[in-house]
């Protein structure tokens, strides 16, 4: 139930008091010093509800009184722990958490409720694993024999799924549980398919099922979200990327069908898919989610502040055009877009400071590297509060552009970059394209050597 990428989510605060409680131990023993942060999830939102610091390996959090039932999140910070999502229904809840595996699954020690979900989640895997090896196999297979044989296990393997399934339905009756696990229900076909796409079909045809998006349970979680990105994100392959990003919008219209006009669940469902597209780096797909879909929703659903920031981002993706950036030269107005060095092919573009200790450090070893490649260019942005020291160094960096940026972090152009640390690095083609975002000058180095 670890899960290291984020999909960003907006946060509520609420206070209330107490009466159950959560508690954890990391084994061995973490020294780290780490703060662990309560959640309810409402769809695409985190409802703060409170905060612990983690002493000797061992948390534990009051759950306020009155506090309604549901999937919570327990957040970590450093970021490097993740986060466990939770079903709480008024119980108390106690968790271990293996310190040198954090991908494993967490154990819990008290609450019946999420041991038996969990639990299910396992078994369920294990057998939906056997059902798609035994489907994959099947393709490949030319004797009869082989073909009976699989054919039987395939069949074995269905029953004792189905099985599975009902006995933890019957088990679960009455209980949140249930409603993540009937959700959680997926559809196999009864006979094995020989083409891979009429396999693929019968996957998106039935993914949805099970689903129900009325489901009060369901949308105070993050359920219809993760389905959602699962579905256009995994279903829906290709290695053109006009390709794939038409396959993208063929499954977003495909989900948002099945969503219907139910506003909340589509704000929610929506929410998640911008910020998975975001994530990924795929402005064209965040725009079209946003311009096809999410504006278009009623004002009380939709959040002006997350179309403005994503908006901006979009500017700063890869495949984009680099935002303009202006500055004067010897009385002369200069534009990058404008910038045309005799047989470069690549611009380096860095915002620095003086007032850096990483920048010192990686300056340098940046303008030795780019000096013995005649064919890239570095156009660096030193964000500074004055012009005395930027003058002092500029004069060593030779063969570069050298831009002064004053007024540091309120300057335009970090602005218009979302500049936050120095260094920041954009590796431009000759047209002044966005091809990559190297985080450090390591990865500038090894983006052209490789």
């Amino acid at each position: 139930m670890f899960k290291k990428i984020l999909i960003a989510l907006l946060f509520i605060s609420v206070g209330v008091q107490s009466q159950n409680a959560i508690t954890g131990a990391f084994s061995p023993k973490n020294d780290m010093e780490t703060r662990v942060i309560l959640y309810q999830l409402k769809g695409a939102k985190q409802v703060y509800i409170s905060n612990s610091k983690i002493d000797n390996g061992q948390f534990k959090l009051e759950i306020p009184k009155g506090t309604e039932a549901g999937m919570y999140r327990l957040s970590f910070s450093p970021a490097v722990f993740g986060f466990v999502d939770f079903i709480f229904g008024h119980e108390d809840i106690s968790m271990k958490f293996d310190s040198l595996n954090l991908l494993k699954p967490i154990e819990f020690l008290a609450s019946e409720e999420n041991k038996t979900y969990l639990n299910y989640l396992l078994e369920t895997a294990n057998e939906q694993q056997k059902l798609d090896s035994l489907q994959i196999v099947f393709f490949g297979l030319k004797d009869k024999k082989q073909d009976e044989i699989t054919y039987d296990l395939y069949v074995k393997a269905l029953n004792n799924y189905t099985k599975i399934q009902g006995q933890y339905e019957a088990k679960t009756e009455g209980k949140l549980a249930n409603h993540f696990i009937k959700a959680s229900h997926k559809y196999y076909a009864p006979k094995l398919f020989t083409a891979p796409q009429a396999y693929l079909n019968s996957v998106k045809q039935h993914f949805f099922d099970f689903i129900n998006f009325e489901d009060n349970t369901l949308k105070n979680s993050t359920f219809f979200g993760e389905k959602a990105i699962e579905y256009v994100f995994y279903l829906n392959v290709s290695d053109d990327l006009e390709v794939q990003n038409a396959l993208y919008k063929n499954a977003i219209n495909e989900v948002m069908q099945k969503v219907g006009e139910n506003n909340e669940v589509k704000t929610d469902v929506l929410t998640s898919l911008i910020y998975a597209f975001e994530q990924f780096e795929n402005g064209k797909m965040t725009g079209f989610v946003i311009d096809n879909f999410y504006i278009k929703l009623p004002a009380n659903f939709k959040d002006e502040s997350l179309i403005e920031e994503m908006r901006s981002k979009i500017k700063l993706a890869i495949g984009n055009k680099a935002p303009e950036i202006f500055w004067e030269e010897n009385g002369v107005q200069k534009k990058m877009s404008e910038l045309n060095i005799s047989g470069t092919e690549n611009y380096v573009l860095v915002f620095w400071s003086t007032t850096c200790s990483h920048c010192l450090n990686e300056i340098p070893k940046l303008h030795e590297f780019t000096n013995g490649h005649s064919k890239i260019h570095v156009v660096a942005v030193a964000l500074e509060d004055n012009k005395t020291d930027f003058d002092k160094y500029a004069t060593k960096l030779t063969a570069w552009t050298n831009i002064l940026g004053l007024k540091k972090w309120e300057n335009e152009m970090a602005k218009e970059y979302k500049i936050n640390a120095t260094p920041t690095y954009f590796i431009l083609d000759k047209d002044k394209i966005i091809i990559a975002k190297p985080e450090h000058f390591e990865e500038v180095k090894a983006y052209f050597e490789n």
